[in-house]
This record gives C-alpha cells, structure tokens and sequence, in this order.
C-alpha cells in the first residue's frame, strides 16, 4: 500500500513536475513571445517615432516651404507693385515729355506762323514801298512825257510860264505854300524851253541827295537845269520856295489805307513803313521841313493818311492829331539824327577827321569821351551798339524802329483806356 503510494505519490510528483515544466516552459515562451511583442512593439513605436519626426520634418520642411513661397510670393508682388509704379511714372514721365514737347512744338509753330505772317506783312509793306516807287517814278516818266509833248504840241505859244499861279489859290497864302498851290503850266516852246515847277524841284532834290540840303542855291540849281540865276527867278521868288517844292514833291504820296488793310494799327505801321525809305532815300527832308512846315498837297495826303488811320477808334479829334503829331515829330528827330551823323550832315554838324575822314559816329563819340566813372550807363549802351542808327543794307526794309513801336503801343493803351 505503501508502495503503491509511494509510486503514485512518485507519479504525482512526476506529472506534478512535468506540469510545473509544462508550465515553466508555457511561462518561458510566453515570455519570449512577450518578449517579441515587446520587442515587436519598441521597433513599432520608434518606427513610429521616427515616422512621426519624419512626418513633423516634412510638415516643417513644407511650412518652412510654404514661408519661403509666401516670403517669394509677397517680393515677387512687391517687386510687380514697385515695377507697376515705376512703369506709371515713367508713362506719366513720358506723357509729361511728350506733352511738353506738343506745347514747345505748338509754340514753334505758332512763333514759326507769326515770323512767316511777319515777313509775309514786311514783304507786302515793302512790296507796296516798292510799287508806290515804281508808281511815283511812272507818274513822274508819264508827267515828263506829258510835258515834251505839250511843248511839241504847242509851237506856237510864246508866252511865258504864269508865275502867279491861277486863280483859285487864295491871295492871302504865304509865298513858300502858294507856290505849292499853283497850276502847272505847260514849258514854254522853243529853241530855249521854259522851266516848270516839278522840273525845278526835281534838279533841287537831286542836289540835296547828292550834297546835302547846303548843297542847294539858286545859283547851283540854275546852273544845274542850264539857266542863269536870275531866270531863275521867273518861275520862284526865293530858296523857301524850292524848298517847299523840293519837299512836298521828294515826300511822293501816301498809299491807299482802307479797311481792307486791318486794323488802325495796321494801317498806321503801313504808312509809316512806306514812309520810312522815302525818308531814308531823302534824309534832308528832315532839315527842310525843320525850317517850312509848308502845306502842300503832299504833305496834307499823308496828314490825311495817318489821321484817317485813326478812323473807328474812341479817340477824340485833338488825341488824333496829337498821336499823329507824335509820330512825326519822332520820325523828323530821328531823321534829323541819322541826317546829321552820315554824309554831308554828319561833315556839317561833327566836322571830319584831320586826315578828311568822316568823324565817328554818335556810339563812337561817346566811347571816346564818356568815362567808366562817370557815364557807366552810357558806355554800356554805347558798347551795345545803342546810339548806332542800322545801315541800309543791314536792316529791314519796312521794319519801324523801337521808338515808333512804342509810340503805337501808347496810342494803343490810349485806345484801351479810352474804350
């Protein structure tokens, strides 16, 4: 019984062991495989974590990306915004430029219009000069034409050239304006022809040109027409009077100034213009009407020239005559000055150089004698070429002079003020 005990217990006991390493086994293998699972688990979670820091890289790397992107994205804008803005100011730049140049091609072509309408308006004064000349010396042709045919015509007559004149100049005229007055008479036929008027007055204006008014007598001008002096005073009683023939025949006529010309102004600065080569090509005139003042038909057409000019403005009739007077005492002065600084005027009045040269002229005078302390302002204006009157050949014919101008732009402000 013991034995079998003992055999069973022994049993037991064996099966007891071999389930404790059943068990051992059980619990050695389930703790590898825990073990495994542990270890499987560990590589999973750093394979996780390293997913995951890999994952938080690549996050990182696109914000940081994305920053970039955005950071290029706001320069690039920036850099389109500050182009756009340097584009329209460059286009504004450039619109401005091309604005600037309209207006300063405007204004060339206005200033390039007013000098071409200018020399269009001095060309047309200077051709109208040219053809009141032309005019003057057809009528004078015509006139002297008229006259060798009167002569040819009337063989006949003996009688002797009226001196009086006829009768409708009025008796109480003086003698220097009567003669200016009186009704030419045919030259007297014959082997020796009588004189006329317009005969004795040309052979003056043709001394005074030559020599100067000076250069004119009664002896000079008989011998110069082939007479003796004292034939001569058949036809004129004194000098005066071939002075006032001289002078009212040089002057020539005014031309025609109707509306159709312009303005006042316009008709003004036309007769002016055509005045002043008269002027030039007889500086004498000057001188001569200094001394007369005689009225002839001449010189009552240009009165009646520049005053009927003056038509239409507010002007009263004593303002008229007043501006017109104004003008021609400057023109007179003027010529007087210019008569007395060139050619024989200039001899008379400054004398001549010890060598027989002409003396210097005004400018140069008061070079030479005004000094840097006391005249500065004079010797500017005279190292300007101020006092200095412009040659003939040097300035336009037509173009008025500075004093002139300003006379008309008195008158004009008068007319303003007056309207």
């Amino acid at each position: 019984m013991d034995d079998d005990e003992a055999r069973a217990a022994a049993r037991e006991a064996e099966e007891a062991r071999r389930e404790a390493e059943l068990l051992r086994r059980d619990r050695e293998k389930a703790e590898r495989a825990e073990a495994k699972e542990a270890e499987r688990l560990r590589r999973d979670l750093e394979k996780a974590d390293r997913e995951a820091q890999k994952e938080i890289e690549r996050r990182e790397r696109d914000r940081l990306r994305a920053e970039q992107d955005a950071v290029k994205e706001a320069e690039r804008r920036e850099r389109d915004r500050l182009k756009a803005e340097q584009d329209a100011v460059k286009q504004a730049e450039q619109r401005q430029r091309d604005r600037l140049r309209a207006e300063q091609d405007a204004v060339k072509q206005a200033e390039q219009r007013r000098r071409d309408e200018e020399r269009a308006a001095q060309q047309a004064v200077r051709d109208a000069a040219r053809q009141l000349r032309e005019a003057e010396k057809a009528q004078r042709a015509a006139a002297l034409a008229q006259q060798q045919a009167a002569r040819e015509a009337e063989k006949a007559r003996r009688h002797a050239i009226r001196v009086a004149g006829s009768d409708s100049v009025p008796a109480d005229l003086p003698p220097g304006i009567a003669v200016l007055w009186r009704t030419p008479s045919p030259g007297r036929p014959g082997p020796r022809p009588g004189l006329t008027l317009e005969q004795i007055a040309d052979a003056g204006i043709a001394l005074a040109d030559a020599e100067g008014i000076d250069g004119v007598s009664m002896a000079r001008l008989a011998e110069s027409l082939g007479f003796t002096t004292m034939s001569l005073y058949r036809y004129v009683s004194s000098k005066d009077e071939v002075l006032s023939l001289m002078s009212d025949r040089a002057a020539g006529r005014p031309p025609v100034v109707g509306p159709e010309v312009g303005g006042w102004r316009e008709r003004l600065e036309l007769v002016l213009a055509v005045q002043q080569p008269i002027l030039s090509a007889h500086p004498w005139l000057a001188r001569a009407s200094e001394v007369l003042h005689a009225v002839g038909p001449g010189r009552l057409a240009w009165m009646e020239a520049m005053l009927s000019a003056l038509d239409g403005t507010p002007l009263s009739e004593h303002q008229k005559v007043g501006a017109i007077g104004l003008l021609a005492s400057h023109t007179l002065d003027r010529l007087r000055v210019e008569e007395e600084l060139s050619g024989a005027g200039r001899t008379a009045a400054v004398g001549t150089t010890a060598a027989g040269a002409p003396a210097p002229d005004l400018g140069a005078l008061i070079a030479m004698l005004a000094s840097e302390e006391e005249h500065p302002a004079l010797r500017r204006a005279a190292a300007e070429g101020a006092f200095s009157f412009p040659d003939d050949a040097g300035s336009d014919e037509g173009e008025l002079d500075f004093g002139t101008v300003l006379i008309l732009d008195g008158i004009e402000r008068l007319i303003a003020l007056a309207s």
